[in-house]
């Protein structure tokens, strides 16, 4: 005599995943969405700059070495988003 059921797994179910296991899975690392956002950050301050005069980070930071070392790194996020955008290509490929 056969009983039948339903297959049903009875396992435990699997752990959401975490934010950092998230954007690893999307290809993308904490360092690279940080670039993203430092050069999102500096067009826009670019942009307004452009727009009305208004150099958004020359205003909250105190010191004009303070504004430039921001603007160096928004800079260093600019280069790192390019080797970003050729790694990114050659995953697509």
């Amino acid at each position: 005599m056969e009983i039948s059921g339903n297959d049903e797994d009875l396992s435990e179910p699997e752990a959401a995943p975490t934010a950092a296991a998230d954007l690893r899975r999307r290809g993308l690392s904490v360092l690279d969405w940080t670039a993203l956002i430092g050069v999102v950050a500096g067009g826009l301050n670019y942009g307004l700059i452009a727009a009305v005069n208004l150099d958004v980070f020359a205003r909250i930071l105190p010191y004009a070495a303070a504004t430039r070392i921001v603007h160096g790194l928004v800079g260093l996020a600019a280069l790192y988003c390019v080797v970003l955008l050729f790694r990114l290509g050659q995953e697509q490929d």
